[in-house]
């Protein structure tokens, strides 16, 4: 995996509206994402496109409850 490739092409994601709503309708298709890129000159790897799909994905109630400390006991059982 290339760190700088998967870091340029999440910084043109950010920037680019059409160009991260394209990328979101092939993020369930790892081989069509993955050519998708190619396409467009970002040398990626399947390893990048499950982390831009893990980026991606919306968070859950419980994800949110405990990043917001909600879900947190005290004292620690």
């Amino acid at each position: 995996m290339s760190k700088d490739e998967l870091t340029r092409l999440l910084e043109d994601l950010r920037q680019n509206p059409r160009l991260l709503d394209e990328s979101r309708r092939l993020l369930q298709r790892p081989d069509s994402a993955l050519q998708w890129a190619h396409e467009r000159g970002y040398r990626i790897t399947r390893e990048d496109v499950a982390v831009l799909l893990d980026s991606d994905r919306e968070l859950s109630d419980d994800d949110l409850d405990q990043a917001a400390g909600g879900d947190t006991a005290w004292p620690p059982v």
